[in-house]
């Protein structure tokens, strides 16, 4: 089955509802669950910055759910960068300058791994070569829907 990748931005939005991606991560975490958007990997990168924000932002109880969720759902694949990819990841964040290291992180991750779409809502993503960001519930290997 293809895979995306989750940024943070989207992963966060949809878990807290008072985040201003709220409404526009929602359907793409609903995409995932139902099969109407490819499976997704998780960095656990992206993953531990996830439920720090919870923490801070919804207290422990949010963040726990969501872990259970992801945890419990095996449409989502949480990894970890290889040592190749982490060497890559510091070179991309040396490169773009707007990246944090998660986010570099990612497309290294994706440049290594050979998948090129991510569901982000951070523009910052554009810079990054063979990176296509998708913002919105839509499926890149099914354009009829």
């Amino acid at each position: 089955m293809p895979r995306a990748l989750l940024d943070t931005t989207v992963l966060f939005g949809a878990a807290y509802q008072r985040d201003s991606a709220h409404a526009d991560a929602l359907p793409i975490l609903h995409g995932i669950d139902d099969g109407s958007l490819p499976e997704v990997v998780v960095l656990d990168y992206v993953l531990a910055e996830t439920l720090s924000g919870l923490i801070t932002h919804a207290g422990h109880d949010a963040a726990v759910n969501l872990l259970d969720r992801l945890e419990e759902n095996p449409r989502f694949h949480v990894d970890s960068l290889t040592t190749d990819a982490r060497a890559a990841a510091k070179a991309v964040f040396r490169r773009h300058r707007p990246l944090s290291f998660v986010d570099a992180s990612i497309v290294a991750y994706m440049q290594t791994e050979g998948l090129g779409y991510l569901y982000a809502f951070d523009d910052d993503f554009d810079a990054a070569t063979d990176v296509y960001r998708l913002a919105t519930a839509t499926n890149p290997y099914d354009p009829q829907k």
